[in-house]
C-alpha cells in the first residue's frame, strides 16, 4: 500500500511539472524516476527498521501529494499569465523536508548506517546508471617525492666492501673496474620519486584479481624508489603486483580462508623490516586460514588465530633440478583488548632451498648459476670461480638459512583517536653449521645470525587530516648471516645485514590522503670494517 501510495505521489509530481516545454517534460521525467525509486526504498527502508511506522509514512506522502497538486495548480494558473516566460521546474523537496523533521531525534545512527550501506548496494535511484562489473572494480594508487641525503662517518674503512653485484655481472674484481667498490666515503644528497598504480577486480563472489604498476629498478627487490637527475629521462615503470585471489568467507563469518596465487604482497604478518623490506613482492602461492574466536560480531571477521604458508620461487635454473625456492610458514593470534585495543603475537619459520653456493670445478662454469641473482652487503661470501686466472670472480652464499622469527605489537588507544603502539620482532637463521660453512670455503667463519628490532609508535594509526600527527622510534641489531641481506631493509645503513642503531621519524597529516615524513636512521656495522652511514629522508605522500 505504502509502494502504491508513493507511486501515487510520484505521478502528482510529473503532473506539476506538465506545464514545461515537451523536452524539458522528458528531462524532468528521468530525474523524477530517479527521485520516485528513491523515495520508495528510503522510506521502506525507515519502516522496516522501525523508525516510523506504516502509517505515519502513508500519512506523510498524502501530504506531499496534496502540497504537490495545489503547487502544480498554482504554477499552471501563473504560465496561463505568461505564456512566453521561460519557467524553470522546481521538483518539490517536501518528502525529504518532512521526513527530517519528523524522525530528525529519532533515528538511530546504526539504522542510518544500515540504511545508506543498503543504498550504496543497491544502487538507489540510479538504476542501470553502472554496468555491473564496474562497481567491482577499485583502482589506487601513491606517489611519494623525497629528498634523501646519506652521511658517511670519518673514520669509515676504503676499498673494503665490494659491490658483488657488479662484480659477479662483470666476471670479476678486475674486469669491474672501479665499480667493484661499494662508496664508504663520499656523502650523498639525491632526489627520489616513486609512483605506484593498482587495480583490483571482483570477478567472483570470493574471487579477485589483483594488479599493480610500480616506478624502480627492475633488478632490486627491495625498492621501488626512482632517482631523479638522468637529464630528464622517463622512469622505469614493472609489474609489481600481478595475482588472483580467492577469498571465501563462511555464512557464520567465523572462518576465511585467504588463497593467492602470482605475485602479490607480503603475505606475513611483522612489525619491522628486519626480515622483509616493505617494498618486497612475493611470486608464487600462498594460503592463510583465519579464525575468529570471539563471536563478537558475526557480521564482520576478526582474526583471533590465523595461519599463513607459502611456497615462492627464488630462481628457475635450466636443465637442472636446482631450483631455488623459499618456503614458509606463519601461525599468530589477535587478542582484542577493548573496542579500540589489541595484542597480536606471530611466530614462524622460513626455509630457503638451493640457495648455497657450491664451487666449480676446475676450469668450468657450470655451477655459476648457484651464485644469487642480487645482494647488498653483510652476508658471508665466497667465490665459486676455480681457474688459473686470478681476475675471474664469482660469489655466492657460504651458508644456510633458515629463519625461525617471532614478533609482537601491542596497539593500545591510549588518548582519544591516538594510539601508543609497542613493537618487537626476533629471527635466528637456525640453519647456519659453521662446519658445513667451512667445508665449502676452507675458512673457519664464526656463527652471527641473530637479530631483533624493538619500536614505538604514539599518535594516528591513519592519518586522514590537516594536522594529525605519528611519531615512531625504534632500535635495531641484525647480525652478518641472520637474514638474506637482499631482501631486509633497504634504507637502514642503505641496505644489508651486519649493521646497529636506530631510527626516529615524524608523520604530520596534510589532507585526507597527503603527508609529510620526516626521518632519521644511523648506523654501523657489528662486525665488519668500519662503515657508519647516517640516512635522512624528507618525504611528501599522496594516496587515493
Amino acid at each position: 500500500m505504502l509502494k502504491k501510495s508513493i507511486a501515487g505521489l510520484a505521478v502528482s509530481v510529473v503532473l506539476a511539472g506538465a506545464s514545461i516545454q515537451p523536452v524539458q517534460a522528458a528531462e524532468q521525467a528521468n530525474a523524477l524516476e530517479e527521485v520516485r525509486n528513491t523515495v520508495i526504498n528510503l522510506l521502506e527502508a525507515l519502516v522496516q527498521k522501525g523508525v516510523m511506522t506504516r502509517e505515519q509514512a502513508a500519512t506523510m506522502v498524502a501530504a506531499a501529494q496534496e502540497k504537490a497538486v495545489s503547487d502544480s495548480a498554482a504554477r499552471n494558473a501563473e504560465a496561463a499569465d505568461e505564456k512566453d516566460a521561460v519557467r524553470v521546474t522546481y521538483v518539490p523537496e517536501i518528502v525529504q523536508q518532512q521526513i527530517s523533521e519528523r524522525v530528525r531525534g529519532e533515528i538511530r545512527p546504526e539504522v542510518v548506517k544500515d540504511v545508506m550501506a543498503q543504498a550504496r548496494e543497491e544502487r538507489w535511484g540510479i538504476p542501470g546508471a553502472l554496468p555491473e562489473w564496474l562497481t567491482g572494480v577499485r583502482i589506487s594508487g601513491d606517489v611519494r617525492a623525497r629528498a634523501e641525503g646519506a652521511v658517511y662517518a670519518a673514520g669509515n674503512a676504503t676499498n673494503a666492501y665490494l659491490d658483488f653485484n657488479a662484480v659477479n655481472s662483470a666476471g670479476g674484481v678486475g674486469a669491474a673496474g672501479i665499480d667493484a667498490l661499494l662508496n664508504t666515503t663520499e656523502d650523498r644528497l639525491r632526489s627520489v620519486g616513486r609512483a605506484r598504480l593498482g587495480l583490483t577486480a571482483k570477478v567472483g563472489d570470493s574471487s579477485t584479481v589483483d594488479i599493480r604498476l610500480a616506478t624502480g629498478n627492475a633488478r632490486t627487490p627491495n625498492s621501488t624508489n626512482q632517482t631523479m637527475g638522468t637529464y630528464g629521462g622517463r622512469w622505469t615503470v614493472n609489474v609489481d603486483r600481478a595475482a588472483i585471489l580467492w577469498n571465501p568467507v563462511n555464512g557464520m563469518h567465523d572462518r576465511e580462508l585467504d588463497l593467492r596465487f602470482g605475485r602479490f604482497a607480503n603475505p606475513f604478518v611483522s612489525t619491522s623490516e628486519l626480515v622483509w623490506d616493505t617494498d618486497l613482492g612475493f611470486e608464487g602461492f600462498s594460503a592463510s586460514y583465519a579464525m575468529d574466536l570471539s563471536g563478537r560480531d558475526p557480521a564482520h571477521m576478526e582474526r583471533s588465530l590465523f595461519l599463513t604458508v607459502g611456497a615462492f620461487p627464488l630462481q628457475e635454473v635450466a636443465l637442472s633440478t636446482k631450483d631455488k625456492w623459499l618456503l614458509g610458514g606463519q601461525l599468530g593470534t589477535e587478542i582484542a583488548l577493548g573496542s579500540d585495543s589489541s595484542l597480536r603475537i606471530a611466530a614462524a619459520y622460513f626455509a630457503y632451498r638451493n640457495i648455497t653456493g657450491v664451487r666449480n670445478s676446475f676450469d668450468n662454469t657450470l655451477l655459476d648459476f648457484t651464485a644469487p641473482e642480487f645482494v647488498t652487503k653483510g652476508n658471508s661470501l665466497f667465490d665459486i670461480r676455480n681457474d688459473a686466472n686470478p681476475g675471474t670472480n664469482r660469489f655466492a652464499l657460504a651458508g644456510d638459512y633458515e629463519l625461525a622469527t617471532a614478533s609482537l605489537l601491542l596497539d593500545v588507544a591510549a588518548f582519544g583517536a591516538n594510539h601508543v603502539m609497542l613493537g618487537a620482532e626476533y629471527v635466528k637463521n637456525i640453519g647456519w653449521k659453521a662446519e658445513d660453512v667451512f667445508a665449502r670455503t676452507g675458512v673457519k667463519t664464526d656463527a652471527r645470525v641473530q637479530g631483533y628490532d624493538a619500536s614505538l609508535t604514539v599518535g594516528r594509526p591513519v592519518l586522514s587530516g590537516l594536522g594529525q600527527w605519528r611519531g615512531f622510534i625504534s632500535y635495531r641489531y641484525l647480525e652478518r648471516d641472520a637474514v638474506l641481506d637482499a631482501f631486509t631493509d633497504s634504507d637502514f645503513r642503505l641496505g644489508g645485514t651486519d649493521t646497529q642503531g636506530y631510527q626516529l621519524g615524524f608523520d604530520l597529516g596534510l589532507t585526507r590522503g597527503s603527508w609529510l615524513r620526516l626521518r632519521y636512521l644511523t648506523a654501523n656495522e657489528i662486525d665488519g670494517p668500519p662503515l657508519g652511514i647516517d640516512v635522512w629522508q624528507l618525504d611528501l605522500n599522496a594516496q587515493f
